[in-house]
């Protein structure tokens, strides 16, 4: 069955959270990472949130520490028709371009960490792609996390994170917003990561990453993808779930964080 905006799911399991699904147009990288902060500022009991969205143009986002002043060529990005913006979570430059971008808003105790969070988070991810024929796995262990440096997130996986043929197909980010927890990301669709080398420096280079349309040979449709990641994301982490709209205070939130988002002094800082 289909995913529509009245259809609801009821995990197997009844965990104590109820989870809201927003479907999210196409916005600017100020305003889609001033809803995902908003949304984590919201803090409702015993609530989860599930966003899904996409971008209006092409955007570099930096992890929040990562140094990334004078390093990447503002002219060059203007001629390419690229934007930038600096991420309320950690991690390493993303181009978000040919994507569907998701964000996880949850009770941080809910799972006992920001680690086994993401566990269960990458599962219901890899459940989602296999489900659309993309045989994608967590990235076994040895690998350590890699500092905020100029990189770019897709040039190598570490351990937890979604592969294909040990290439990453997604890459997520978290943080912890009082008492919860974002985790967003990138689930490549089509197109690379390549257009960072053109605009910044040679640390951005590296192992291509990999795509749906490389594994299947075609970039499934906006209702498949929902379809399978709320579908993939429910079986992983159980509840209830629905769909919804954001609250008004979340709106107003968004607005007044829009300006940080937007602002260069911030996306600049490092």
């Amino acid at each position: 069955m289909g995913w529509s905006p009245t259809t609801r799911w009821r995990s197997e399991t009844a965990a104590s959270l109820r989870w809201t699904v927003l479907i999210d147009g196409p916005r600017s990288g100020a305003e889609n990472m001033a809803r995902d902060h908003a949304l984590a500022l919201e803090r409702r009991e015993g609530r989860g949130i599930l966003r899904l969205y996409r971008w209006t143009t092409p955007t570099v986002s930096f992890g929040r520490n990562q140094p990334a002043r004078g390093l990447y060529d503002s002219e060059v990005a203007a001629d390419l028709g690229v934007d930038f913006v600096r991420r309320p979570t950690g991690g390493r430059a993303v181009l978000h371009d040919r994507e569907l971008t998701y964000a996880v808003v949850a009770p941080l105790r809910a799972w006992g960490g920001l680690r086994e969070a993401f566990r269960r988070i990458n599962e219901g991810i890899v459940h989602a792609l296999r489900s659309l024929g993309v045989p994608a796995e967590l990235a076994g262990p040895g690998r350590r996390a890699r500092p905020p440096d100029a990189e770019a997130c897709f040039r190598e996986p570490e351990a937890g994170e979604i592969t294909v043929q040990g290439r990453k197909i997604v890459g997520s980010a978290q943080v912890r917003i009082e008492e919860s927890f974002l985790q967003h990301g990138s689930v490549l669709l089509a197109g690379d990561q390549e257009l960072l080398a053109r605009m910044g420096p040679p640390g951005v280079r590296g192992r291509p990453a990999i795509t749906i349309q490389d594994v299947t040979g075609r970039v499934p449709s906006q209702g498949k993808l929902v379809e399978g990641l709320v579908s993939g994301l429910a079986e992983a982490l159980s509840g209830v779930w629905e769909s919804g709209t954001t609250t008004p205070a979340v709106e107003k939130r968004a607005r007044a964080l829009v300006e940080r988002y937007g602002s260069p002094e911030w996306t600049w800082r490092r």
